[in-house]
């Protein structure tokens, strides 16, 4: 069984997390994202992290802004001052972790992506000041941040994102060593692997668990997706559309 268990606010078999917030309908990774995944009764909102120039950690996606907003800016040489000017949609500004935090404590869980190197020890140090440990899953694809966040504070829940590599040819020998994701897990001292879901697998499962590892795919949109992954025995999905998998889990559970 695995050594963590998600929180969850229904019976449900899975836990739901809201990838990048409620990103199926509102901006992704901005705090109205956030609090429409809140109502929309998820048990988690999933969201990416970078440092500012002036060392803030700030919620986006890309190391750059131009996906999001009309200027594009690199984030790691941007002061938050400046970051907080751009619109990132509806009017919404880039947050920072804090402002989520603030947001979201005692409300809904976190799944904190880090996106670049280095960036562990503040992310712990942050979960720590604002006593948010049980709250929080720390992931990345960069899996020496989860080995280092796990070493700071071995109550967190640590994920081990996959598959890694950026290109077609890692992809693919990704997908013909699935089993891969678990040894990344254990060799991180994760607590989950989070693995694409169509690389997802009964297997990986039933073995994740025997392990002690949770599974959480990412980011199906489909009903008959999330029963596939549902019957192989995963512990959370993470997707665009929490309120259509709370409905979805509703009506059948």
């Amino acid at each position: 069984m695995p050594n963590k268990k998600l929180n969850k606010k229904e019976n449900f078999p899975i836990a739901i997390v809201a990838h990048r917030g409620f990103n199926k309908k509102y901006p992704e990774n901005t705090l109205l994202s956030f609090r429409k995944a809140i109502e929309a009764k998820a048990d988690y909102i999933e969201l990416d992290v970078h440092f500012s120039a002036d060392h803030e950690i700030v919620v986006i996606h890309n190391g750059t802004t131009g996906n999001v907003a009309d200027k594009d800016l690199v984030v790691s040489e941007t002061n938050l001052e400046v970051l907080k000017t751009l619109d990132i949609g509806q009017g919404e500004k880039i947050p920072t972790l804090q402002e989520v935090f603030d947001l979201c404590k005692g409300k809904i869980g976190i799944n904190i992506e880090i996106k670049a190197e280095n960036l562990a020890e503040s992310v712990v140090k942050l979960v720590e000041k604002n006593e948010m440990v049980k709250d929080i899953m720390i992931s990345s694809f960069i899996h020496s941040e989860v080995a280092d966040a796990k070493k700071l504070n071995p109550e967190i829940n640590c994920a081990t994102l996959e598959p890694i590599g950026g290109n077609y040819v890692a992809y693919f020998m990704a997908y013909l060593n699935k089993m891969q994701f678990i040894k990344h897990a254990l060799k991180a001292n994760a607590d989950s692997t989070n693995p694409i879901s169509i690389m997802t697998t009964k297997k990986i499962c039933s073995k994740a668990h025997e392990l002690g590892i949770l599974v959480n795919p990412w980011t199906p949109d489909k009903p008959k997706d999330w029963q596939k992954l549902i019957d192989m025995g995963v512990d959370s999905i993470i997707t665009n559309d929490p309120e259509g998998l709370y409905n979805f889990l509703a009506s059948k559970y």
